[in-house]
């Protein structure tokens, strides 16, 4: 049997599909709070304060939201974003760690914690799970890279879709301000700002739920994210 190693069957699962398992409601306090100044240096002149609330129904007025800038890093795939979330492993729930780093067509996305330290990695067009517990490398030699390309789009890093995202209007919340959308495939995703800086992204499909945490974001790409490890083991 193929391995099938694609990232929107890993990811998409983790992101989506998965979301009952995941803890509801906010995300802790603790990594919430962290605002790296890389983040801040990168958007601080392209946003206001937004230290008011404001409500907008009606989206085809045309107005500048706190998530634009976000919206134009992930547009512009040449990106690193630092995420936490946590994650019911059986009746355990675990802290987790997810790295995303995009340079064009190649992606590096690192989940590490308990027990797990994976990176799914598309890199010139090929696709590779690495083991960094076990000092593994698998190979999906049978993927077709123009349909993980497209399938990556979807899960590489929220917002998910956001191509056709619509804006909803923002409120606040627990001294945060967060803008509502609906995404192209139909999910409720909520984006929360402290200041201008944002802080957690929150996705609710149907009544599951799924938290980020935004620790760190920068639009600087080392070559390091999409290195295969020289010393780690090829699997057939």
């Amino acid at each position: 049997m193929k391995r099938k190693i694609a990232l929107l069957g890993t990811l998409t699962a983790i992101a989506v599909l998965l979301t009952a398992c995941v803890q509801n409601g906010t995300a802790s306090d603790e990594s919430s709070s962290i605002a790296a100044s890389s983040q801040s240096e990168l958007f601080e002149s392209t946003v206001g304060s937004g230290s008011e609330a404001s409500v907008e129904t009606d989206t085809s007025i045309a107005s500048t939201h706190l998530a634009d800038p976000y919206f134009a890093i992930f547009a512009s795939k040449q990106y690193v974003a630092q995420y936490h979330f946590q994650e019911f492993t059986g009746d355990k729930l675990e802290d987790r760690s997810m790295t995303v780093a995009v340079d064009g067509a190649d992606k590096a996305i690192r989940i590490s914690g308990e027990n797990t330290d994976m990176t799914y990695l598309t890199l010139n067009g090929l696709a590779y799970e690495i083991n960094h517990l076990k000092q593994t490398i698998a190979r999906n030699e049978g993927a077709d890279p123009t349909e993980e390309a497209k399938d990556d789009g979807i899960i590489e890093a929220p917002p998910f879709k956001d191509i056709g995202s619509t804006y909803v209007g923002s409120w606040e919340d627990e001294n945060l301000i967060y803008e509502e959308y609906y995404a192209a495939n139909g999910d409720r995703m909520f984006y929360y700002f402290e200041g201008n800086l944002l802080q957690r992204i929150r996705s609710a499909s149907g009544e599951n739920q799924f938290n980020l945490d935004v620790i760190d974001m920068s639009d600087t790409v080392a070559p390091e994210y999409f290195a295969l490890p020289e010393n780690y083991e090829m699997l057939p």
